[in-house]
């Protein structure tokens, strides 16, 4: 049986039997026992104990909260209307069109009669509608321009639809008023002769030469004409 090579055991024999020198074997095997134990010696760097992440998830927030309230505190309360303290431009307002036209009650031939114009624009971009009613039906115009002559303004435009016996749609019809108080309201109702536009129809009736026979007074209301006409 080979005998151990236990290098405790073999410097305690040396030392126990006065051994000046050890034996090359044996001098190998301690030297190779102390490098081993050298070498499972570990010197740095030092580890910090892995902190709990619930606790740093914590320390996270509670330093966002801070944060926020120290912001708040320099900037202030943002001023109502402001966005990050910049002031919103005012909002634009878009003029509203000036309603022209209104609703006013005469007489024609004796019978009581109501004209009622609602309209925008001006003479010569108007749009709306002038609706009569007579005793007899009811005559709406579309209306396309306006015009005066004197003391003389009318709403024109093409009969959209009638019920009054002997008129047609699609022909050249008109709402004349003549200045005054009570204004003088006069209708004419359809001409199939004109072949050009709204305001070459009205400019080739002369309204300031219109008889006066063919007007009647206003019993209630006014009408109003476009801005570009009214004195």
């Amino acid at each position: 049986m080979t005998s151990s090579r236990d290098p405790d055991r073999l410097i305690n024999a040396f030392l126990m039997d006065g051994q000046t020198e050890l034996a090359d074997p044996v001098y190998d095997a301690v030297r190779a026992t102390i490098e081993r134990k050298r070498q499972r010696v570990v010197i740095g760097p030092w580890r910090m104990p892995t902190m709990n992440k619930l606790v740093t998830i914590g320390l996270g927030a509670a330093a966002l909260v801070v944060a926020l309230a120290l912001g708040s505190q320099l900037l202030g309360p943002v001023a109502p209307g402001t966005v990050g303290g910049a002031p919103l431009p005012a909002p634009t307002a878009t003029p509203s069109p000036t309603p022209i036209g209104g609703k006013v009650q005469f007489e024609i031939d004796g019978a009581p009669a109501t004209t009622d114009v609602a309209a925008v624009g001006d003479s010569a971009n108007l749009s709306g509608t002038a609706v009569t009613t007579l005793v007899n039906g009811t005559h709406t115009v579309e209306l396309k321009c306006a015009a005066e002559s004197g003391d003389t303004w009318a709403f024109g435009g093409t009969t959209k639809q009638t019920t009054v016996p002997g008129e047609l749609a699609g022909q050249w019809s008109a709402v004349i008023v003549k200045s005054g108080s009570p204004q003088q309201i006069g209708i004419w109702f359809s001409d199939d002769q004109w072949k050009g536009d709204c305001a070459g129809w009205l400019a080739s009736m002369d309204l300031s030469g219109i008889d006066p026979s063919n007007f009647n007074p206003a019993a209630s209301g006014a009408l109003v004409p476009p801005p570009d006409l009214a004195r």
